[in-house]
């Protein structure tokens, strides 16, 4: 049987979740968001590659918030959610400007953790592309 907490509307209520919290620069619910052991992994139109842990992709969101920084784009397109046991992946595209100052394409891989009595992210994979691609 499974658990209520281990479905694809569980990971899309948390995939929402994390959205509205990091569009809002919401750094204090995006520590609790994170897994300890969260890694990103961003390739940039050119191809470079950005990687962050946990302490360092939240204080860019903290940089943004104390730059003034405005609500970002929430949209997003939703491709496919998969739960297997505390594990679950999300494949979706957003739209928004947080990782490179300009509104971008950003085809996503979220994978999320059970723990602690809720989903957490441990890591993502962010390919961004211009808009028009």
């Amino acid at each position: 049987m499974t658990r209520p907490t281990h479905t694809k509307e569980a990971i899309r209520a948390a995939m929402d979740h994390l959205i509205d919290r990091a569009t809002n620069f919401d750094v204090d619910a995006l520590e609790t968001i994170y897994h300890r052991d969260f890694h990103t992994t961003l390739v940039m139109p050119d191809s470079a590659v950005v990687t962050y842990d946990k302490k360092g992709f939240i204080a860019h969101f903290r940089k943004q918030a104390e730059e003034g920084g405005t609500q970002l784009n929430t949209w997003a397109d939703w491709h496919d959610f998969h739960v297997l046991g505390d594990s679950a992946v999300c494949v979706l595209t957003r739209k928004h400007s947080g990782m490179s100052g300009e509104e971008m394409k950003l085809l996503c891989n979220i994978e999320w953790h059970f723990e602690d009595g809720r989903w957490q992210v441990l890591r993502e994979q962010i390919f961004l592309r211009p808009l028009e691609s």
